[in-house]
């Protein structure tokens, strides 16, 4: 029997390079997407080897439908795995931040990955237990295990996945769910464009201007250095179909200054030196 795996968030970026690298590798997708015209290109692309979910992960009704869905849209009952790859990034200073967009960014970051995860349990192999069980594979970041000023929020969201998914690795055991950590840094996806580039002027006429606008122009030169997103693609292929798969994998660019080096030098020396960097420090 052919693979299932369903991938949420598929459009763009890391989700929409997961669906084609699982269809070259013969697997079936089920693509999560939002608009029509997501599900438009994807059709274009790959025709009937993609089946097309349109579906706001943030709607908690719709999402409760999604098995229902899968098996009078698509016959699936069964799903060899699920990758929680919807989310949102939206920089800004949090003393700043509407906290409509705080629950918005902790809604589809969090709660949409435990719902949508708890919902498609069952076809996973779960409670009834499985011969073949399905895995989980959760999508954080360099985030969800430090914290860059003006990313409070986004930084809090990936602590999270990182905190539920230890625990949920465990539980899962029951079932012989693996359940596994993708956590990139730097990636060449439009997340940039739309947690920076839109809001770059955004505070510009606050306390926080000159910070923030540094903290931009930092964020624009993390692109230039940034992964290809095949190189994600690539490893969430590896964490659903290895024998044996890492809890948790971390492609980052630059992994010595941006993941070892931070480990290295104290804290708080640390601390100052980031917010010397950005203007943090009153004159």
């Amino acid at each position: 029997m052919q693979k299932v795996v369903l991938v949420t968030g598929a459009s763009t970026g890391i989700g929409a390079d997961t669906v084609r690298i699982l269809i070259e590798k013969s697997i079936t997708v089920v693509a999560s997407v939002r608009k029509n015209e997501d599900e438009e290109n994807l059709k274009k692309l790959y025709g009937d080897k993609v089946k097309v979910v349109q579906l706001d992960v943030s709607d908690f009704s719709a999402v409760e439908k999604l098995p229902e869905i899968l098996k009078d849209k698509f016959q699936i009952s069964k799903l060899d795995g699920l990758v929680n790859n919807a989310g949102v990034a939206l920089a800004g200073p949090f003393a700043l931040q509407s906290f409509s967009e705080i629950q918005n960014i902790i809604s589809i970051n969090v709660l949409s990955v435990m719902k949508v995860t708890q919902v498609l349990l069952p076809l996973l192999g779960a409670y009834k237990g499985s011969d073949n069980p399905g895995r989980i594979v959760n999508i954080s970041s360099v985030a969800g295990k430090t914290a860059a000023p003006f990313l409070s929020v986004y930084a809090a969201s990936k602590h999270a996945i990182e905190g539920y998914s230890e625990a949920l690795r465990k539980e899962m055991m029951l079932f012989g769910i693996k359940v596994v950590v993708v956590a990139p840094g730097s990636i060449k996806t439009p997340i940039w464009q739309k947690g920076f580039g839109l809001i770059k002027d955004r505070y510009a006429n606050t306390v926080f201007a000159e910070s923030f606008s540094r903290f931009v122009k930092f964020a624009a030169s993390e692109e230039k250095n940034a992964l290809e997103v095949s190189s994600v693609s690539s490893i969430i292929y590896e964490a659903l179909t290895a024998s044996d798969p890492c809890v948790r994998y971390a492609p980052i660019p630059r992994k010595f200054v941006n993941w070892y080096l931070p480990k290295f030098i104290p804290t708080k020396i640390y601390d100052k030196l980031t917010a010397k960097a950005l203007g943090l420090i009153p004159k």
